[in-house]
């Protein structure tokens, strides 16, 4: 089955390339390969991910890639990957705020001003 990257997954292979080139040839060659290698055996399996509940999607895996997660779809024409990120990155979509005073404020009895 052909394994393809979203427009977003492309974007950001090409951009952690030109960041591990910069620190490390070699580092950044070895990504390129593993994702190859990805690509070929998710063509072949394409059921060897996880579901996950960071993505809360239908029918969504993750493979981890070494440092990285991979999340993809198998769809009837090809697998699209369409989210690769290091296992450090934030998640898309999470807030970078501390939402601990949020739920304080909740736990808190409202004013009648409010």
């Amino acid at each position: 089955m052909k394994v393809i990257l979203s427009p977003k997954a492309r974007e950001y292979v090409t951009s952690e390339v030109r960041y591990l080139k910069s620190k490390s040839t070699s580092a950044a060659q070895e990504f390129s390969d593993h994702l190859k290698r990805l690509r070929k055996e998710l063509g072949q399996f394409p059921q060897m991910g996880r579901t996950t509940d960071e993505v809360p999607v239908p029918d969504v895996l993750r493979f981890v890639m070494g440092a990285y997660l991979v999340d993809y779809e198998v769809r009837t024409a090809a697998i699209v990957i369409f989210s690769i990120r290091h296992g450090r990155e934030r998640p898309p979509g999470v807030s970078t705020d501390d939402d601990l005073d949020l739920e304080e404020r909740r736990s808190e009895p409202a004013s009648e001003g409010e």
